[in-house]
């Protein structure tokens, strides 16, 4: 445990330890961020549970860089979409191609007229 004040904690400490981290995990298990939190800040809930945040933003910039992959229900998790609920981090193994992601679903309240090439002029 790295004894630090969640305040002080740069980018740069948060991804060395996740990236350690994962990478000890045994046979490539996924971990999650309150592991690498707690490993940072201790076991005090007050203080591990502020580095959440900066920890989600810092696997998103690792999962867009290639380095990791993002899971949500055992599945890969688009870097470029919302992270919501849990999430895992997993090390990509060298070789290992980037995942392909779901198309997100949309209701219908979500298709628009410009979602199907019709302009202001065109009537439906």
């Amino acid at each position: 445990m790295i004894d630090v004040d969640p305040h002080r904690v740069k980018a740069g400490q948060i991804r060395d330890v996740m990236l350690l981290m994962a990478a000890e995990s045994p046979s490539g298990k996924p971990i999650g961020p309150d592991a690498i939190a707690r490993a940072i800040a201790g076991k005090d809930e007050k203080r591990w549970r502020r580095l959440m945040k900066p920890i989600k933003d810092e696997a998103v910039r690792l999962a867009k860089d290639g380095k990791v992959i993002l899971l949500r229900k055992g599945k890969p998790a688009d870097p470029d979409r919302s992270i919501r609920g849990l999430y895992r981090i997993r090390l990509r193994a060298e070789g290992e191609p980037l995942p392909v992601y779901e198309a997100p679903k949309l209701d219908d309240d979500d298709l628009l007229d410009d979602d199907f090439g019709l302009g202001d002029d065109d009537e439906a």
